[in-house]
């Protein structure tokens, strides 16, 4: 019986992880790197219980030890779900190492196998917004968009925009350059203003605002633009299917990072932080 509500309570734990890991890849070099460390971690943590357990009164340092265990635990496991999501695998094959014996050859492919650089459905993108420092950005979605964490929520009908807002929210910039520049309709609950699709595109021309797309690509140039942080450094992508691609726009932006594209993408890999900002501060 024990043995059942073991595995059940296994289960359990394994699936909260899943849901709460829902997205983001751990590319293989970063995932060999960060279960070392926490193997490392894992050894000081008992070596560090068994020497205050056996030679010292137990202080609040036994504790910390501890509570580090599972917090090394979690991420373990957060970061081979991950690594499932970088060969494009949903998390649920982590199940895979309960089965004694077998998950070892499970971790030699956790280890080995190379993941696709292709952009996947687990892909996460940087945040867009803390690589501007002096312009905001406009995270645009289906129904609503995003500025200084402000949310508007609109419809779009063929051409025309109707964007609400709320009555009783906080003035931003936004709200009162709509105010100050178009007519404001209001109703019991909240505001509305309808605005074609070209003067959308000019508030946000005239606001400089930087517009990213569902929290994933940032417009750059007339450009659909993925980044993410792999293997510790960052990767920009371009996809093909959405962007033009023409060597004469592409040398003109000057990406920078090591080139490498197949039959779908463009990529420039393996860049530097400072290398990242550089060249977005030049081209945004």
């Amino acid at each position: 019986m024990e043995y059942f509500v073991g595995i059940l309570i296994t289960l359990v734990i394994y699936g909260v992880v899943i849901r709460k890991v829902d997205s983001g890849r751990c590319f293989r070099y970063e995932f060999i790197i960060k279960t070392l460390i926490i193997i490392g971690l894992y050894i000081i943590s008992i070596i560090m219980l068994f020497v205050h357990f056996y030679l010292f009164n137990i202080s609040f340092f036994v504790f910390l030890f501890l509570f580090s265990i599972p917090a090394l635990m979690f991420l373990s496991l957060k970061y081979t779900i991950q690594r499932f999501y970088d060969l494009g695998l949903s998390g649920w094959y982590i199940l895979l190492k309960l089965i004694p014996v077998f998950s070892l050859f499970v971790t030699f492919y956790l280890y080995g196998k190379k993941g696709n650089p292709a952009i996947n459905e687990y892909d996460n993108a940087i945040n867009y917004t803390k690589l501007f420092n002096d312009r905001r950005c406009i995270n645009i979605y289906d129904n609503f968009f995003i500025i200084d964490n402000e949310e508007y929520q609109y419809e779009r009908y063929l051409n025309t925009y109707t964007i609400n807002i709320s009555k009783y929210g906080k003035e931003t910039f936004f709200s009162e350059y709509l105010k100050k520049n178009y007519k404001i309709n209001e109703t019991d609950r909240n505001k509305t203003v309808e605005i074609t699709n070209i003067e959308f595109t000019n508030i946000i021309n005239n606001l400089n605002l930087i517009i990213i797309n569902n929290s994933f690509y940032i417009n750059i140039n007339k450009l659909e633009i993925f980044i993410r942080k792999e293997d510790f450094k960052y990767t920009i992508i371009l996809d093909r299917n959405i962007n033009e691609t023409s060597k004469e726009l592409l040398d003109t932006l000057g990406f920078p990072g090591s080139f490498y594209e197949d039959e779908r993408y463009i990529y420039y890999g393996r860049i530097n932080k400072n290398d990242l900002l550089t060249w977005i501060k030049t081209v945004a």
